[in-house]
This record gives structure tokens, sequence and C-alpha cells, in this order.
């Protein structure tokens, strides 16, 4: 395949550029603005040095990936930007008369809040068995369809934790909640996982919801035997991001419309005649 930059490319792209200039402008962080500017511009020299759907791009965009998630909480205390969590709670508030965080988990068995953990932690078994499927994979244009899928739906979301930081229910507002989250071996290393790799401002919008229905999405159509299988742990998940207070309902409702449009964006961009135009 050709040296195309691809749009999640272009958008990780415009994050490290964007970043990079709200260092330097909003907090006079000159060091670590020219450290952003300098990793964006390796990512960008790598770019133009691989093909399209290559091992080496897919790897990349996982680093960046990672990198952004890692680094997100940390920009919004630097920039100082607002966090939302009340806006979301109220949203929540106006829309069911309580966020569901608080009247689902408060009715759930401690059994109950096991199963949502194990699901909760499908989500990462399902998001790198696709990804190493796909390096393992012999064509370029599979991985360059994934990618394009999948790291969009990260960049946007990573758009979200910054311009619009929240904190989780559970953190944001613990008085809400009438007693802790019971449960076993499960709840623990749910927590543990999330306490080693969680963003502090990750609620909106939920990239876990997002993500899983993007990946349900292509399973459908390119593994369907792994659809079946991920089916049901990826709706206890999406049942988990309320029920284990990691989530508001619109973050919910915010992250099935941006499953929509990014489908129908990716639908016409790839239509026949689409491709017949840049032929």
């Amino acid at each position: 395949m050709e040296r195309r930059i691809q749009i999640h490319e272009w958008l990780y792209l415009g994050l490290g550029i964007s970043v990079s200039g709200a260092l330097a402008l909003r907090t006079g962080m000159i060091a670590a603005a020219l450290s952003v500017g300098i990793l964006t511009g390796g990512y960008a020299w790598l770019l133009t040095r691989t093909r399209c759907g290559s091992v080496t791009r897919l790897v990349a965009a996982y680093g960046v990936t990672w990198a952004l998630y890692a680094g997100s909480s940390v920009l919004v205390e630097w920039m100082q930007v607002p966090l939302r969590h009340q806006a979301l709670l109220d949203w929540d508030r106006t829309l069911f008369g309580e966020t569901p965080a608080v009247t689902l988990s408060d009715g759930l068995s401690q059994t109950s809040h096991e199963l949502l953990a194990l699901g909760y932690m499908s989500y990462h078994v399902y998001l790198h068995w696709a990804l190493i499927e796909a390096l393992c994979s012999r064509s370029d244009g599979m991985r360059a369809d994934l990618g394009s899928r999948l790291f969009t739906a990260f960049g946007i979301g990573f758009i979200g934790y910054i311009a619009f930081p929240a904190a989780p229910p559970a953190t944001a507002f613990p008085e809400l909640f009438a007693q802790p989250l019971q449960g076993g071996l499960f709840m623990r290393l749910n927590e543990s996982i999330n306490a080693a790799m969680a963003s502090r401002y990750d609620a909106f919008p939920s990239l876990h919801a997002l993500i899983a229905v993007t990946l349900l999405a292509w399973d459908w159509s390119r593994c369907r035997r792994r659809f079946w299988l991920m089916l049901m742990p990826s709706v206890l998940m999406l049942a988990a991001t309320l029920g284990l207070r990691f989530h508001y309902a619109v973050d919910l409702l915010v992250s099935a419309a941006l499953f929509i449009m990014l489908t129908l964006a990716n639908a016409r961009l790839t239509s026949p005649s689409r491709r017949s135009m840049g032929a």
C-alpha cells in the first residue's frame, strides 16, 4: 500500500500540535511543549517512512494512544481546564431524575458486582485480541481499516477527555452512594487495574463503550465467531460502566452518537464511488 496518512494519524498529529501549542501559550511550560512537539515530529517522520497499514504504523498508533490516555489528566491539570463532572451529573438528573450510577449500583448484590467487574475487564481482552490478530495478519488493508476505525474513535474520545474533563461518579460524588461496592477477587483485580491504568478525568465520553461497539461492528462483518464470543462480555462491560460507578448515562449516550457518526462517515469514505474518485 502507498504511504498515505490515514484519518486517525492526521487526528493524532493534530492533537500533538494542539497540545504542544497549548502548553506553550497557556501555561508557559516551554520544555513540556517542546517535548510534545518533538514526539509529534517523530511520529510524523515515521508516517512518511512507512506504508499505510504496516505493522509499524499500527504499533505506533497504539503507542500514541497510550501516551494520550496516560497523559490526558496531567495535561488537564497543567492547562487548568475546568472540570465538568457537575454538568454531567446535572444532565443525568435532568434526563433520569438521578444518575443511573446511583440507582443501579446501590441495588446490586456482591455476586452482581463480581460479574460486572469480570465484564468490565473483558474490554482489555477484546481490544488486544483484535490488535494482536491485526499484527499477525498478512493484509495491510485489514490493518489499515481496523486502525482507522479504532484509533479515530480513540482520538475523538481523547478530545473529550481534554476539552471536557470529568471524574467518574464514584470519585467525584462519593457522598451519593449509600455504601462502598462489595466484591471479591474480580472486583479487587478490576480496581487494581483501574488504579494503575485509568485516567483521572476519563468519564466523557465512555471510550470503553465506544471502542467495544466499534469492535463489535468490525467483527460482525469480518469475524463473526469472535463477535458472538465477545457479545455477552461486552454487554456486561456496558452495564458495568454504570453499575460500577465509572460513568454517567450521558457518557454512554454521547458514545452511541459518536459511534453512529463515525460509522456513517466511514461508510461514505469507503463507498465504491468514493474509492473510484480517489483512484
